[in-house]
């Protein structure tokens, strides 16, 4: 007798402590609110689109936590109260800059300053982050568009707002990237056409130097 009641003893006490780990119900992206701290946690991995659900077409606020190299970053997003989780890699859609951290390839031409660039541009910053058609890459990175400022939902189809906003943009316009369209992610393609000719006919960066 006295066996049974240490086991349901031990049992309360184990079903009591998981309880107060994980109070709350978990919500649709895995995560919940601390009832003692406020704070708010998930519990789905570290991998976004597992426990984010990111969408395609969809701008999310986000901090840059690292620059990779020119058009490559790793971010975390942030949700409405402020918290900031689930970090990703994320690749910029529609350009290509030149190689600096390639295991298989030497530093290329214009790398280090398109690298140092973005670096300057985005490091700690706190970004938008658009969405295309296709969310992921066949390497795992997340691809985006990177906006310097909360874009309206006039602002992405506004030239203007892109070439003053758009860090995609910004890089082929200023000579730090050449076009580089991946279907089915070419929303700006033709506009990103336009921004390469422009830096090209200005000899502006990249386009500008003697090999």
């Amino acid at each position: 007798m006295l066996k049974r009641i240490s086991l349901a003893l031990i049992l309360i006490l184990a079903l009591a402590s998981v309880s107060f780990a994980h109070p709350g119900k978990l919500d649709a992206n895995g995560g919940h609110t601390d009832k003692e701290t406020g704070e708010y946690h998930y519990h789905k991995g570290p991998n976004a689109l597992q426990s984010l659900e990111v969408r395609r077409n969809t701008v999310y606020k986000a901090k840059i936590e690292r620059v990779v190299d020119g058009d490559t970053a790793i971010i975390s997003f942030i949700f409405d109260d402020g918290s900031k989780y689930l970090k990703e890699r994320v690749r910029f859609i529609g350009v290509n800059t030149p190689e600096t951290v390639h295991p298989n390839k030497p530093v290329e031409y214009y790398g280090k300053e398109a690298s140092n660039f973005t670096k300057s541009e985005l490091t700690d910053k706190i970004v938008w982050v658009q969405t295309d058609v296709e969310v992921k890459d066949r390497y795992g990175r997340m691809l985006a568009y990177i906006w310097l400022s909360e874009p309206s939902k006039e602002d992405l189809d506004d030239e203007a707002a892109i070439r003053e906003n758009m860090f995609n943009a910004k890089l082929l316009l200023d000579g730090y990237a050449q076009l580089m369209t991946v279907q089915p992610n070419s929303r700006y393609s033709n506009l990103f056409v336009h921004f390469q000719r422009e830096a090209r006919q200005e000899n502006k960066g990249l386009w500008g130097e003697t090999k």
